[in-house]
């Protein structure tokens, strides 16, 4: 079973410590969703941006992840829409 630490530091080691928040809507760990802000999005598209974080997290839907909702950010883009998350 993973803990929501374990996919911070995967997602965040995968994309050269990108910040990551993982929230848990409905309490029960395997419906998350995930804010990942990385300077390693600059440039790349969305759904790549996305490959590069559901790539890293391959083991953990195999095993215990069903879904993540997910949300991708460049540093400057989460500086303008942060409020809205968190």
């Amino acid at each position: 079973m993973h803990t929501i630490e374990d996919l911070k530091l995967v997602i965040s080691k995968a994309l050269g410590e990108a910040e990551v928040h993982i929230l848990d809507p409905r309490s029960d760990g395997i419906h998350l969703e995930a804010l990942v802000i990385s300077s390693s999005f600059e440039g790349i598209p969305l759904f790549k941006q996305h490959q590069l974080v559901m790539k890293s997290l391959k083991n953990y839907f195999d095993t215990s992840l069903h879904a993540l909702g997910l949300k991708t950010f460049t540093p400057n883009a989460w500086k303008q829409e942060k409020d809205k998350y968190i």
